[in-house]
């Protein structure tokens, strides 16, 4: 008994709905579907952000977004140049501070202790500037993403905002607010 009625439950849920609807409001709903998808293309976010992780910049292709490729190719140049410095200088006031440690003459003009600062300093900077290099590729990843959503957003001339002033009431006393009307023509 429990189980014919799962079915007919499940039975009367599925169909329901195709019985229920008139073709002519099926008809409309499919040109109005088809009008909006020929007027704009529609962009995968997935595939975007897929491409945009393997490799940089691709989303931003993929959504024809073609100016941002200077600004991430730029900035994935300066991080990786800063990088390379700070870790140039790490190194050689590391190597600088084994050789003082070692009981060598130092050539810097150092001490001991300036060089362990000097050697944090350049280390602390190396690593600042990883972590925000790895930010700055989620961030690749990400706008490509939110660019590829917005690829069928509305952005035409016949969208209008409107402040207009109201009048409420608030128990029988009138009350005067502020209110916005989005108006789509």
């Amino acid at each position: 008994m429990k189980i014919g009625m799962v079915v007919f439950l499940l039975y009367f849920l599925a169909f329901h709905d195709a019985i229920g609807q008139s073709d002519t409001l099926k008809m409309r709903f499919d040109s109005v579907s088809k009008i909006k998808l020929n007027t704009r293309k529609f962009r995968d976010p997935r595939r975007a952000s897929l491409l945009s992780a393997i490799l940089p910049g691709a989303g931003q292709m993929y959504n024809r977004r073609y100016w941002k490729l200077p600004i991430v190719y730029g900035g994935a140049f300066m991080l990786g140049y800063y990088i390379h410095y700070n870790n140039e200088q790490y190194v050689i006031n590391r190597n600088e501070y084994l050789l003082v440690q070692s009981g060598r003459p130092n050539l810097t003009g150092y001490s001991a202790e300036q060089l362990v600062r000097l050697r944090e300093y350049w280390r602390r900077n190396r690593d600042f500037l990883v972590i925000i290099s790895a930010l700055t590729y989620l961030l690749n990843i990400a706008d490509a993403a939110v660019d590829a959503h917005f690829s069928t957003f509305d952005v035409s001339d016949d969208l209008s905002l409107e402040w207009k002033p109201q009048i409420y009431l608030a128990g029988n006393q009138p009350a005067f607010g502020l209110g916005i009307a989005l108006n789509l023509k």
